[in-house]
């Protein structure tokens, strides 16, 4: 698997930037989570609404399964940026980043599992 870590020039859609990196590599067997923005990658997305109709009970309730899935997701992710957690440089040992990032989501995760 090829990884190209980093970002890629200039303005580049999220569907192709996420396709350049070889992530989606990493998940043969389940599918991650994403967007409408990723559909047509493999990803499990919500279903978007056909042109000039509408959608069926089961893909609306579908829709809401996969959304509910990605709420916490996207929750903790928008605490990451409204804390600027990010913004500095990271000022620990490399090694502990997964740690400390896994810090920071557990509680974000664990308050939402009593929502």
């Amino acid at each position: 698997m090829t990884r190209n870590i980093g970002t890629p020039p200039g303005s580049t859609h999220d569907a192709k930037a996420i396709q350049s990196t070889g992530f989606l590599d990493g998940f043969p067997d389940t599918p991650p989570l994403g967007d409408k923005g990723y559909t047509g990658l493999g990803m499990t997305t919500p279903i978007r609404k056909p042109l000039g109709g509408e959608l069926t009970d089961w893909q609306k309730q579908y829709n809401h399964a996969t959304n509910s899935l990605r709420a916490p997701v996207e929750r903790a992710i928008a605490h990451l940026k409204t804390w600027k957690t990010l913004h500095t440089g990271y000022r620990r040992p490399i090694h502990t980043l997964p740690q400390t990032i896994t810090a920071i989501i557990a509680p974000e995760f664990y308050k939402n599992s009593f929502e």
